[in-house]
């Protein structure tokens, strides 16, 4: 038998978050590290590597106080800078850091307080940090705990000194990673130390050519809005940290009310990256009308990660058409894939992204990437790069548990010393999850429950396994119905939707659940304002998708924007939606 494990490699300054702080502290202590803009764009506050490592060890020796090394701390606090502090401290202080949405968040509603108080439950903490004000009503259980709560802001800088290095080790759990719950209940991905500076070591390999990275980080800056308790938007906060660079923070907020304001960021800062989901490049094409893109110069960004859900090359396009005269270039994407289970980033290649266009027919019905000859039926799928040097990945067959050929569609399997092993205290689902067996080779693989499918080493997703609708033996891809459902009629909302399976009396039925614009898009025609009928809108859903799926929607519910189910993260919760059209419990148009 083979090891399918590929080599290590942990950051050249130690395999802990710990180590690496304190060494980029010390190297350069006076270089800031972190600034936090306000609302408007003007920065709030911003720390040096030195203070901000002062700052670390400080909350870290309040919670010495109370808690064990191994105990979990929930971070539980806004955006900014005492979120990313409580975080580091956790790792100095040897907790495991639970990162869980604050109630502020835009993405935060009552299905998430219910979510919350399943993670406070799963993870039972032994200290909650979170803002000052909050301390009192943290402790009095409306959280599901009255574990001592500690006000971050308010912890006196001089505890630095009663610090004590818990001597952690590359095996050490630094966090639990709840996933988003966008298919089930929020699980506990068991991230160690050495999983996130491996996962980190990955990623910088696959940035290699970038100058920033083969010096010292000190002309690297970073913009992020993501939300900082969800797994790629943590990602952003913890990488300038591992490359000695700058990274600027705005509020989710900020950037959901006033899409400019990043590019406005990302342009006054000169910064190199960012990273964001296809909503984000949408809605920044959507809602920055032209006339207010003057002044913009984005000639000096260099890396737009974009992932978390797939990516579209009609984004990617309109994006680069939008903001080429303002120095964008569509080298800039690196369409990724990743997950929570493997600490975020698995596959990405940065400088060219492939794009395939599939035969619908033999990618419904055989499975297989065939390109489409013209006049057939199309789909297009965006590559997702290759794996880095220290991850294997795998398409297997899920009825045969064997490895797939190239270009036919299977399960993503991965191993590496960046996937997680375990889920917190759930053993049914570690071993379903993490138990994945081949045939000569030794280690075990992350079953990813994605489906995707390899050409010339890249990865092309193509959804999930568990969302497939099956009709007349086609395996019918839900985002790709989505897609049409959202470009059917100007008063849809132009990211937002979920298609979904639900049984019937004599056969199962397609729903289509559209979530109504909030305001007009900058793009359409003056014409196109006013309240459209509802029967116009469902006759257009309906006709759109049975022209290009070959599908009868049984059902077309409209909602009132901003009522789609989503997880914390923004994505759209299919089965939530689901539960929620069968029980007659959905916000419907008025």
């Amino acid at each position: 038998m083979t090891s399918a494990t590929p080599p290590v490699h942990r950051h050249p300054y130690g395999d802990t978050l710990t180590g690496v702080l304190r060494h980029q502290a010390a190297a350069f202590p006076a270089r800031v590290v972190y600034t936090e803009l306000s609302q408007d764009g003007s920065e709030r506050a911003s720390i040096t590597y030195g203070a901000f490592e002062r700052r670390v060890r400080a909350v870290a020796a309040d919670i010495q106080q109370t808690s064990r090394p191994g105990e979990r701390a929930l971070v539980f606090l806004p955006p900014g800078l005492d979120f990313i502090t409580a975080f580091f401290a956790c790792s100095f202080a040897g907790v495991i850091a639970v990162p869980v949405p604050y109630p502020d968040s835009p993405f935060s509603n009552r299905r998430q307080e219910h979510r919350l108080r399943q993670i406070v439950k799963d993870a039972a903490p032994s200290v909650i940090l979170t803002t000052s004000k909050d301390t009192a009503g943290a402790e009095d259980g409306s959280l599901g705990t009255t574990a001592r709560a500690v006000g971050v802001p308010a912890v006196a800088t001089e505890l630095a000194d009663k610090w004590q290095d818990p001597l952690s080790t590359a095996e050490t759990v630094a966090l639990l990673q709840y996933t988003s719950g966008s298919t089930s209940a929020p699980k506990g991905v068991v991230l160690t130390q050495g999983n996130v500076t491996d996962n980190f070591a990955g990623l910088t390999g696959s940035l290699a050519r970038h100058t920033w990275l083969s010096g010292n980080g000190s002309d690297f800056t970073s913009v992020t809005w993501l939300p900082p308790f969800h797994d790629m938007g943590l990602a952003t906060l913890i990488f300038p940290v591992l490359v000695g660079g700058h990274c600027v923070l705005m509020s989710p907020t900020t950037f959901l009310m006033r899409p400019a304001r990043w590019l406005e960021v990302m342009s006054s800062y000169r910064a190199q990256m960012t990273t964001g989901p296809n909503f984000a490049f949408d809605l920044c094409v959507d809602r920055i009308a032209p006339a207010d893109r003057a002044g913009l110069d984005l000639s000096r960004w260099e890396v737009a990660i974009c992932g978390a859900e797939p990516v579209r090359s009609s984004t990617l396009a309109r994006f680069t058409q939008a903001f080429a005269p303002h120095g964008f270039r569509t080298s800039v994407f690196m369409p990724s894939y990743g997950l929570a289970e493997a600490n975020v980033f698995a596959t990405g290649t940065h400088g060219t992204h492939e794009v395939a266009r599939l035969d619908v027919e033999a990618l419904e019905q055989q499975g297989l990437a065939r390109e489409a000859e013209d006049g057939r039926p199309a789909r297009t799928v965006v590559s997702c790069g290759r794996p880095p040097g220290n991850t294997i990945l795998r398409i297997v067959d899920r009825e045969t548990g064997q490895p797939c050929p190239p270009e036919r569609v299977g399960e993503i399997w991965l191993a590496g010393a960046n996937v997680a092993r375990s889920y917190w205290r759930n053993p049914e689902a570690t071993r379903s999850a993490f138990g994945g067996v081949l045939r000569g080779e030794e280690d075990t693989f992350l079953r990813t429950g994605d489906l995707g499918f390899l050409r010339n080493g890249q990865l092309y997703v193509t959804g999930r396994a568990d969302d497939l609708i099956i009709v007349d033996g086609r395996n019918i891809y839900p985002h790709d119905v989505e897609l049409t459902v959202t470009a059917s009629h100007p008063a849809v909302n132009a990211a937002v939707a979920a298609v979904f399976m639900v049984p019937g009396e004599e056969e199962t039925r397609v729903i289509a659940v559209a979530e109504m614009a909030q305001r007009r898009r900058t793009t359409e025609p003056a014409g196109a304002a006013g309240t459209p009928a509802r029967r116009d809108v469902v006759l257009a859903v309906r006709r759109e998708v049975a022209e290009e799926h070959q599908v009868g929607l049984s059902d077309v519910v409209l909602l009132n924007p901003g009522r789609l189910p989503r997880t914390t993260s923004g994505k759209v919760q299919r089965g939530e939606t689901r539960r929620l059209y069968l029980s007659g419990e959905l916000d419907t148009w008025l």
